[in-house]
């Protein structure tokens, strides 16, 4: 099978014809199976609430950026609450001022001269079985800054809790657990001595469960063909909305690899790129404007892209998205530099396919690596760059109401029960992926290990590939020992930008995140890894599971001077002996490079061609059983 399994509202289509032809006929003569529009209504409202409760945490963090702390306010229920370690803040007033007096020093609005960027990373969403109540945990990453005074470092957990209020979905609780902190100079410390571990809300089989199968809903309003094309109008705006994300997310992708043939296919003919150095029109002219492509040796070019929230509009035709940029870019032994920028797109479907319509890139900090963003910031072009001038206010178009999305089309149960299952694969594949990275952070093997599939594989770093959910298990433990994390040491691996593509059945999918990890410790240097996952994850007895799982890493880095400074071949060290590989030997090779490249630029797979243009990639991923030809 090739890599790929790529998927389209046309090919699921197809791929129902036969089906929807069945329906047409068997419905004059009978009644739909009897509970099955319950089931579908079920899977509709708990995806959409998944969606939704992400862009919630998202809109909070945009909004923080911007200094509006009565619209965070306005994200919490009427008694919700704010739990930190100093204080527990109660109530939307409460918690607004609370905000102004905190992180607006005294005042609404955020001045010109200050930073305030919380990014919210690696959810992990879960539904409570009546769908009026969920839990996510999140990674919280905060750069904060007051021109000419200073510059901040701060990270922890989130446990929070979210309602459904009125019918909107609200933050009831939301728990942060500080972890690291510290001035830009020195880099971030943890915070105690000992690191306790934040405790989950979820289990293995929790997390592959986002939607939980007995969940409960009022049925919809109308007869069965009504409730039949609201749901089928449901299911088109989540899968536009996911491929809306998918779009950015390979923008991203190919601009760490300076890939411009692809950035530019991503573009409609007709479409516009605005950034801080002015505009221009047409897919063309966007292609001259981004000039030589590829990476050449020692040049760092990554671009994440992060918390996006997307509206699709009322006609399903066209989308908006606004996400967060932070870029890290720079020359081995020479300068490098920190960017964020604001992504204000706009995206048109044309023939099956979105691509972008306008992109709008608003410059909000550039600091070179060596001084922060405290002070002698470089110029950067644009008026709403920090310093210069505040930024400008964040306004969120509503979550579409399902009634007001395409026409319906006639489809029939079983294409509809489809399209559903490709829509939750997104978030079943993401959830799965992030549990993860939260259990591997405090060395849960076992927990670890029961992610994946009883036939699942798992690259182990520097040593190979091992098959079958029990030789997972093993050779964690072979390599990290029973004793667990250190409680001095944090290894936190944020996994981010997910795209995912979803087989037509929706019962497997491929995954590829950004790997953002920071490691952080009592006394010493913090530092930073950079990589890439190409997961594959399916179906197992109703359950998200791993079913494979491929990590490249790109950089790895001490705090003290960056990835400027990256000793070549300084990434070996972690290499385990001889010795100890031999004790439980891997069933196969690693499907990349053995250890992060940089300064050296290696292949990088991917597992999806570009979502507009069909163009194959240098190294397309198959679908695999983790071997890779060892036998």
């Amino acid at each position: 099978m090739t890599g790929g399994l790529e998927v389209s509202r046309r090919a699921l289509l197809a791929a129902g014809a036969a089906a929807g032809t069945l329906w047409t006929m068997r419905a004059a003569a009978a009644d739909p199976e009897p509970d099955m529009l319950g089931r579908l209504e079920a899977r509709a409202v708990g995806t959409r609430a998944l969606r939704e409760i992400k862009r919630l945490q998202h809109a909070w963090a945009h909004y923080a950026e911007a200094g509006q702390w009565r619209e965070i306010a306005g994200l919490m229920a009427r008694d919700g609450v704010v739990v930190l370690p100093s204080s527990t803040v109660t109530g939307r007033e409460a918690v607004h001022a609370h905000l102004r007096d905190t992180m607006g020093e005294g005042q609404d609005g955020l001045p010109a001269d200050r930073l305030n960027i919380r990014l919210f990373l690696s959810p992990v969403i879960t539904l409570a079985p009546d769908g009026r109540s969920a839990r996510g945990r999140w990674h919280e990453v905060a750069m904060t800054g007051h021109y000419g005074r200073s510059a901040q470092w701060a990270g922890g957990i989130h446990e929070n809790v979210y309602v459904l209020e009125d019918g909107v979905w609200k933050i009831s609780r939301l728990h942060y657990h500080p972890q690291f902190a510290g001035p830009y100079e020195r880099g971030w410390r943890n915070l105690a001595a000992s690191t306790p571990l934040v405790p989950y809300h979820y289990d293995p089989a929790g997390a592959g469960t986002p939607v939980p199968p007995a969940l409960t809903v009022t049925p919809g309003e109308g007869d069965e063909r009504a409730r039949l094309e609201r749901l089928d109008r449901e299911a088109e705006t989540l899968l536009a909305a996911s491929a809306v994300q998918n779009l950015q997310a390979a923008y991203g992708f190919y601009v760490d690899r300076k890939m411009w043939d692809d950035v530019a296919d991503l573009f409609a003919p007709e479409a516009t790129l605005e950034t801080g150095e002015g505009s221009v029109r047409g897919r063309d002219a966007i292609r001259d404007r981004l000039g030589a492509a590829g990476l050449s040796h020692g040049e760092l070019n990554e671009h994440p892209q992060l918390m996006p929230i997307v509206t699709v509009a009322a006609d399903g035709r066209t989308a908006r998205l606004r996400g967060i940029e932070v870029a890290m870019t720079g020359r081995h032994g020479g300068e490098s530099f920190w960017t964020v920028s604001v992504h204000d797109n706009d995206y048109v479907c044309r023939d099956g396919r979105w691509m972008i319509a306008a992109m709008r890139i608003i410059p909000r900090m550039h600091a070179a690596y060596d001084k922060g963003w405290a002070k002698d910031l470089p110029p950067l072009p644009g008026a709403s760059a920090y310093p210069s001038a505040p930024p400008r206010p964040v306004t969120l178009d509503p979550v579409l109401a399902p009634e007001a999305a395409l026409a319906g089309t006639g489809a029939a149960p079983a294409d509809v029960e489809r399209k559903l299952a490709v829509a939750v694969a997104f978030d079943g594949a993401e959830n799965v992926s992030n549990a993860y990275g939260y259990y591997i952070d405090e060395f849960r093997w076992d927990e670890t290990a029961d992610l994946f599939a009883e036939d699942g594989w798992k690259e182990l770093s520097y040593i190979g590939t091992y098959v079958g959910r029990e030789r997972v298990r093993q050779s964690l433990f072979s390599r990290y020992g029973r004793a667990g994390r250190s409680p001095a040491f944090l290894a936190i691996h944020q996994k981010t930008q997910p795209y995912v593509t979803v087989a037509p059945d929706g019962r497997r999918a491929n995954i590829r995140l950004r790997l953002f990890q920071f490691n952080s410790q009592v006394d010493g240097d913090g530092s930073y890894i950079s990589g890439i996952y190409e997961n594959q994850v399916t179906l197992e007895d109703g359950v998200w599971k791993i079913h494979g799982m491929d990590l490249d890493y790109v950089w790895l880095g001490d705090y003290t001077g960056g990835f400027a400074a990256i000793e070549p071949g300084s990434s070996r060290r972690f290499a385990p002996t001889p010795e100890a590989v031999a004790k439980y030997p891997p069933d196969g090779p690693l499907r990349g490079v053995t250890f992060a490249p940089f300064p050296e630029v290696a292949p990088m797979g991917f597992h999806f061609r570009n979502p507009v243009s069909g163009r194959e990639p240098p190294l397309l991923l198959q679908w695999s059983d983790g071997r890779f030809g060892s036998g």
